[in-house]
């Protein structure tokens, strides 16, 4: 088998149409090394809860009781920023979780990601080291977020959803003004959860199985199915933000790891953010031979030869590049912002 059919065998557990005896059966034939490569890439809960295997129920257990200290972390910031009067909005893993689980437990992540303007970054800041969370400086990330820690639990705060220059304008603001509450957190809506979910891990996770995890290609998957949202909404904010190509790349991979199983709406997505051929062809032979993990310890690779070609136009790869000289030059000054 290659790399692809490891990923999409690894993915089986998120179709309800593959029964549990089925996964059984495949995971027999896989062999018990293969156990690993599940839970390594996100997927052990789903798998215990689908076949119930004992080699699946360590991965469960600890997916089960950071979800408690994340849900404890996650309701004590949110009592936080309310009373700071900070609009936040939770995103990413953690909001997936809450609306496509009906056991949330079952989708491991491991931080809370949480999203605010850019001008309150740093009363939220001291909002929550007030409440006892310690923040972590790091020069590389302190451009667009930070990380506070308490009781080893993570919130990765953000001001930006992408590294500055990524997109055409911050639409942060925007979706903010659009956000809802839903099991008593705040959350962006559909459409904008969509545009995050299907943007951020082409830029920021390179679509690596590894460093992106399976678990958010079945996010992906689950999300299509089940959920209603307005795809024309989503697309002309792709469109305005320069991004469509990234979306695109996105959601082919899914398409590709996805197979044989049929995903409503995809192909007419894809079809509508298709890139040129040429574009087309490379990212479409970058994924094919999963070159992202195969550049995982060459950075400015995958940068070259990957996320500029996920700008819609040369000047938007132009701006990113310009955008992340910038912000590293201005690392210092970010970092002093915060030193309370």
């Amino acid at each position: 088998m290659t790399r692809l059919d490891d990923y999409r065998f690894a993915l089986l557990a998120t179709f309800p149409d593959v029964s549990d005896a089925e996964l059984a059966a495949a995971l027999e034939k896989a062999g018990p090394d293969f156990v690993s490569f599940i839970i390594d890439h996100g997927l052990g809960p789903l798998w215990h809860e689908r076949t119930g295997r004992d080699e699946f129920r360590a991965s469960r257990l600890s997916a089960e009781a950071l979800y408690m200290a994340q849900e404890h972390t996650l309701r004590e910031a949110d009592e936080v920023l309310n009373a700071a009067g900070v609009e936040y909005a939770v995103i990413k893993g953690v909001a997936s979780r809450l609306v496509l689980q009906e056991n949330p437990a079952l989708r491991a992540c491991h931080d809370i990601d949480l999203l605010v303007r850019l001008e309150d970054r740093v009363r939220t800041v001291a909002a929550l080291v007030g409440a006892g969370f310690k923040a972590n400086h790091d020069a590389d990330i302190i451009s667009h977020e930070l990380v506070l820690s308490k009781d080893a639990v993570d919130i990765d705060l953000h001001w930006r959803l992408l590294r500055e220059g990524r997109l055409r304008d911050d639409c942060t603001t925007d979706m903010l003004s659009g956000r809802r509450r839903h099991r008593d957190v705040w959350m962006l809506n559909a459409k904008d959860a969509f545009f995050v979910m299907i943007v951020h891990p082409a830029f920021a996770k390179h679509l690596d199985a590894w460093g992106m995890g399976l678990h958010r290609v079945a996010d992906i998957v689950v999300w299509l199915k089940t959920q209603s949202f307005d795809w024309q909404a989503v697309r002309g904010r792709l469109e305005e933000e320069g991004v469509r190509t990234a979306a695109w790349a996105t959601l082919r991979w899914v398409e590709m790891l996805a197979r044989p199983n049929t995903i409503p709406g995809l192909n007419e997505m894809l079809s509508q953010l298709r890139p040129g051929r040429l574009r087309r062809a490379w990212l479409d032979y970058w994924l094919r031979n999963d070159l992202s993990a195969r550049t995982s310890s060459l950075h400015w690779a995958r940068l070259l030869g990957f996320s500029l070609f996920l700008h819609d136009t040369p000047r938007d790869a132009l701006r990113a590049l310009v955008g992340r000289y910038r912000a590293h030059q201005r690392s210092s000054a970010d970092l002093a912002v915060f030193k309370f």
